[in-house]
């Protein structure tokens, strides 16, 4: 499960043109800890650490946990824009956004 946060973290640090120690610093973790992280190397992890790199990274907690098919960086930006919307906005934009797919 870590080894796939892990790519999660490094995925979504790259999307935002961050480097590790920047990620680090914003975090409040060591750089040898987002690197471990990245790598797959962590066997364990405190949820509170976990929790400060995801809202670092303008994620949640909860991001690192959704469903397997679900894990993209792009998806779960996508997931995460829906989701703030209004559900009346919400729903018209997923509706469009599925037409365009569709076409």
């Amino acid at each position: 499960m870590l080894k796939k946060i892990g790519i999660l973290i490094r995925a979504k640090r790259k999307l935002l043109n961050m480097t590790i120690e920047q990620l680090a610093e914003k975090s409040k973790s060591s750089v040898s800890l987002i690197s471990l992280i990245e790598r797959g190397r962590l066997d364990n992890i405190k949820m509170k650490k976990l929790s400060d790199i995801a809202e670092a990274l303008n994620m949640t907690l909860a991001d690192f946990f959704t469903n397997q098919n679900l894990k993209g960086v792009a998806t779960l930006d996508l997931i995460n824009y829906l989701a703030s919307l209004p559900e009346d906005k919400r729903e018209a934009t997923a509706e469009l956004l599925l037409k365009v797919i569709r076409l």
